[in-house]
């Protein structure tokens, strides 16, 4: 199996999940104009991660645009999930992360990339100095 994918088992789609990962998973990273809301689950499939990727209506009216943000959050997320696999396989834990976008203005991807690979390295070390204790 190659550690760059991003596969439907990866998606997060379950209705119950999300509301639970908004409503008791308060645990958030943050780095402007990203925001990283997770949660620890109980893992059940072969996914030890389940993400979620959103963009504000609110802020970009064209779905052109909303989708664009969305492919780029899957994109970097695709191609440097590695670290964060290994880390929870090893933990035996699995998690459920919302991506979301908080600007509203329209980012290129070399600006964006390492406000991504900030959040998610401080995630990659909260999640092992978890495994640690």
């Amino acid at each position: 199996m190659a550690l760059n994918t991003f596969s439907k088992e990866e998606r997060l789609c379950s209705g119950t999940l999300i509301e639970a990962l908004f409503s008791k998973g308060n645990r958030s990273i943050s780095s402007f104009p990203i925001r990283l809301v997770w949660m620890r689950v109980p893992l059940t499939d072969n996914s030890r991660v389940k993400i979620l990727i959103s963009a504000p209506k609110r802020h970009f009216k064209h779905a052109v645009d909303r989708n664009r943000i969305k492919r780029q959050i899957r994109e970097f997320y695709r191609t440097s999930s590695g670290p964060l696999k290994e880390t929870l396989k090893n933990s035996g834990t699995a998690l459920a992360v919302a991506f979301l976008f908080t600007d509203n203005k329209l980012w290129t991807t070399e600006q964006l990339t390492p406000k991504l690979q900030s959040v998610m390295s401080r995630l990659v070390d909260e999640m092992a100095n978890s495994c640690n204790e």
